[in-house]
Parts: C-alpha cells; sequence; structure tokens
C-alpha cells in the first residue's frame, strides 16, 4: 500500500480520491489541515513548511507521494516538500512561472506572442501607480500571486484605481509577504528576483467566451485531456459556472489545446498537472491567454467523474507516484456536468441554510446532486474571507445531466428548492 500525502486536503476531495483506481493500492493523507490555508488572515510559509515537514518525518511508514489540488501556498509547498525527499515533483521555479503572475507573463510571451494580453506591472505603493502603466482603459488589476480573484479589479479610469488603491494596500502584504518567501528560495532570474514580491500586474481586458484546459506536463512533454467552460455571472467578472464538456466547436477547441500545449513547452513546469484559462473571441477568431495553474482545478474534478467515470484527481496521483497518467473517457453516467454557484451581489447576512435533511431531500429529488453550502447563519457577507471584488459565494452546486438544457432545468429547480436566505442588514432603513 503506498501513501500519498495531500496538502490542504479536504473533506470532498478525500470522498473523490477514495473512489479512483487509484485508491485500490493507496491511502490519502492530509498534510496541514484546509483550515490552515484557506480562509485565514496570514499565511506563515516557513512555519507551515516546518510543520508539514515534521508530519511527513514522524510518519511510520513509507511516503511514495506529496501533491496538492489548491493553490497558493499548497502549490510551492509540495516542491519544498518532495523535491528534497527525491520524490516527483515539479520545480519550485516551475511552479513560480506560473504563479508568478508578472513572470509568467513574460514567458508566455515568448512562447506565444499572439496569445498575450498587454500587460505591465506597477508598484501601488507609489504616489501615482498610474504613472507606470502603458495599458489603457479599461483593465484589470490582480496581484503578483492572485487565486479566485482576490485583490483582482476592473478599472475602468483614473478614479476606479484611486478608489481601489486603498484596499490594494491595506491587504496585499498578506499575499507578498509569504510569495517573497518563496521567491527567495527559488532560482530566478534576476530581473524577477529583484522587483519582490509587492507589485500589481495591470493587463488589457479580455472578452470573448472563456473556458480552461486541463492538462499535465511529463517529461517536459504537455498533454491535454478535457476543455471546460467558465461561464461568467450577468456583472461579467464573477463565474456562473464551470460546464463540461466545452461546448466550443471542436476546431477551435483544437486551437485552443495547440495554443495551451505550445506554451507549457516554453513555460517550464513538469511533472505536474496544470489548467490554463483562455478566451476565445468570435468577432475577432483570436485566442487569448488568462492565466496558467501549477495545479489541477478541484472545482473540475467532480465534473470528470460525471462525465467520464473517473475524477482527474487520478492524474494528480498518477504524476505524484511518478506514474503515466490514464484516464478514462466519456464512461461517466452523464454526457454534460457542472459546477453552479449561488451568489448574493449585495451585502447580508444569512439567516437561513439548509439542514442535512433538506440536502438528502434534493439528492433524492435531483439525480447525483451534490450541494455544498459556503456560509452559516449568522454570517455577514462583507465578512466572507477570499471573495471575488463584486460578489459573495453562498453555496456551490454540482450536476449533471443528459442535455445543456436539462442540466439548467436542473438548476432552476434546484435553487428555487434550496433553502438558504439571505437578509437585509439594515431592515428599518
Amino acid at each position: 500500500m503506498r501513501n500519498v500525502f495531500v496538502v490542504g486536503l479536504d473533506q470532498p476531495n478525500r470522498e473523490l480520491l477514495e473512489t479512483l483506481p487509484a485508491a485500490r493500492d493507496c491511502r490519502f493523507h492530509t498534510l496541514l489541515d484546509i483550515s490552515r490555508l484557506r480562509g485565514v488572515e496570514a499565511f506563515p510559509l516557513d512555519d507551515l513548511l516546518a510543520e508539514a515537514d515534521a508530519a511527513v518525518d514522524a510518519f511510520d511508514g513509507s511516503v511514495d507521494a506529496i501533491t496538492t489540488c489548491i493553490d497558493f501556498p499548497a502549490t510551492e509547498l509540495v516542491p519544498l516538500l518532495a523535491g528534497p525527499r527525491g520524490l516527483p515533483s515539479p520545480s519550485l521555479e516551475g511552479v513560480l512561472a506560473c504563479n508568478h503572475k508578472h513572470w509568467s507573463r513574460q514567458l508566455q510571451r515568448a512562447a506565444a506572442p499572439e496569445a498575450v494580453p498587454r500587460f505591465d506591472a506597477f508598484d501601488p505603493y507609489l504616489a501615482d501607480p498610474l504613472a507606470d502603466i502603458e495599458v489603457d482603459f479599461p483593465m484589470w488589476v490582480k496581484p503578483l500571486n492572485a487565486f479566485r480573484s482576490h485583490l483582482g479589479f476592473r478599472i475602468t479610469s483614473a478614479a476606479d484605481l484611486r478608489e481601489a488603491l486603498p484596499l490594494i494596500r491595506d491587504d496585499l502584504p498578506r499575499l507578498a509577504e509569504p510569495l517573497g518567501r518563496v521567491m527567495a528560495r527559488a532560482s530566478l532570474p534576476a530581473p524577477v528576483a529583484s522587483a519582490g514580491a509587492e507589485l500589481m500586474l495591470a493587463e488589457e481586458i479580455l472578452s470573448g467566451r472563456l473556458c480552461t484546459v486541463e492538462g499535465y506536463v511529463q517529461g517536459g512533454q504537455p498533454h491535454v485531456y478535457g476543455v471546460v467552460d467558465s461561464v461568467r455571472a450577468p456583472n461579467r467578472s464573477s463565474f456562473a459556472r464551470y460546464q463540461y464538456p466545452s461546448s466550443l466547436p471542436q476546431p477551435i477547441q483544437a486551437r485552443i489545446v495547440e495554443t495551451a500545449e505550445r506554451i507549457m513547452s516554453g513555460i517550464g513546469l513538469d511533472q505536474s498537472p496544470f489548467n490554463m484559462e483562455l478566451f476565445y473571441n468570435a468577432r475577432r477568431d483570436t485566442i487569448r491567454v488568462l492565466e496558467i495553474n501549477p495545479r489541477l482545478s478541484q472545482s473540475h474534478a467532480p465534473l470528470f467523474a460525471l462525465v467520464d467515470g473517473v475524477s482527474h484527481l487520478q492524474v494528480m496521483v498518477d504524476l505524484a507516484l511518478g506514474g503515466r497518467p490514464d484516464l478514462p473517457h466519456r464512461q461517466g453516467d452523464h454526457a454534460v456536468a457542472a459546477k453552479l454557484f449561488l451568489r448574493a451581489y449585495d451585502d447580508g447576512v444569512v439567516v437561513r441554510v439548509p439542514t442535512e435533511a433538506e440536502l438528502a431531500d434534493l439528492a433524492r429529488e435531483v439525480p447525483d446532486v451534490v450541494v455544498h453550502p459556503l456560509v452559516a447563519e449568522g454570517d455577514r457577507l462583507r465578512d466572507l474571507t477570499d471573495q471575488d471584488a463584486y460578489s459573495y459565494e453562498l453555496a456551490e452546486v454540482y450536476l449533471g445531466a443528459r442535455t445543456h438544457r436539462e442540466l439548467l432545468e436542473r438548476w432552476q429547480h434546484v435553487r428555487e428548492a434550496l433553502p438558504l436566505v439571505v437578509a437585509d442588514p439594515y431592515p428599518n432603513d
């Protein structure tokens, strides 16, 4: 029996791991509880690394793999833990070539210049940060190690940037300080290292249909095994759902896959899953890269299980064990599947969440539905951590169906049946 340590493993992903073919001869161990890595005020990288190292060293048995399916700082901890033990893993530099958004843009531009938007790095602590930005309005700004759109803002004017700067300046050190500690451990190009971590990235606004390529790199060779649609909410900044398989025409998907594989061949990531978000603009017939992540998307894991029969967590485990990934294709119970987000767009107080019994009743009505409430009664939405700048996540819902139409009909039923209520925080105003 082989022992696989997963940084930040939570219960939903543990349940999916236990359904994998790999589970027949693997035991999965949590390395650092998810509560240490999400919804926290600080990422004490050195303490987290020391704690994880001690836990692995104290394990009474073989240590056969160390991996993760979540983003910063877990993706950076994996090579720092696995590399010194001689376990298969990406290099720290390969991870940073994706997660350090400014350096990644430079590498992407070298590999596929036609697919990279205009971008500039800028110092948000300068008196006039716009002086360093040549990208035209409207633009999108984000930290160097952005995740879940945290501290991401759509900027349409100098006034928008002035309004966002106090929030950026207050919260950026929470992400920049641990990134700086990671960068200090890596062999980086001198310009990247000397620029430091307290920068923001300004990018040309991209438009069109957004999708995510799921793949992996092994032996320097990229492989793509799925394309997932990322459907945006009416505000155009938050996500409404992730849907698999993509409904983009096959010739367009082939071009997207070719672009992704060309970039990944030159980015420096190896022995790792990846996902790449790209826009296809039909009016201009262009493909543009939004970002690359040196991990699979855990949000997509149940979708592959519903459609292909096995979660793509199998790819993560195969790579971490040094094997060649083996994932079935279209052997699941559904032709299409989606992760859908129940969101609120204004502040409020949560006054009702579904009980376990109510969720069980809903599961009996809708085949294979899974609901993960993300709030508790009494929560004030504006106090939730790691939200995007324009909405609040209340629940995640996974659904499968025979057709896209049936999928949306089931989603409508679930939304109407789900007893999750948010009240006005100022009812008497």
